[in-house]
């Protein structure tokens, strides 16, 4: 995700932070109640592919007890998501966790 900036009439890539980022997965995570359960399933698509490519980032630097518990919170929220009627408190639940991690930079 990259936010454009102008400078002197060109637009160059801006990257855009962490902590704006995490603001938005957590802003998806707020409204996964007030969709269908498509909607829901969709947005929770949206939220784990996130969390699985900042997670990978975070794994590598992650001792092996937080690598195994970081997995198997992915592994958890995969799970959810993937559950006919999915539970939006739990799947809510750990993705905060896992955004906390995130936020600290693991």
């Amino acid at each position: 995700m990259e936010l454009t900036h102008s400078t002197s009439g060109g637009h160059t890539p801006h990257p855009t932070r962490l902590a704006d980022k995490l603001a938005t997965i957590r802003q998806m995570l707020a409204s996964l109640d007030t969709l269908t359960i498509a909607g829901q399933r969709h947005l929770m698509t949206k939220v784990l592919a996130f969390l699985d490519s900042h997670v990978d980032r975070l794994i590598h630097q992650a001792g092996h007890g937080k690598r195994s518990m970081l997995l198997e919170q992915l592994v958890l929220l995969r799970r959810e998501s993937d559950r006919q009627l999915p539970s939006v408190p739990a799947f809510g639940e750990r993705a905060e966790s896992l955004l906390a991690l995130l936020a600290s930079g693991g």
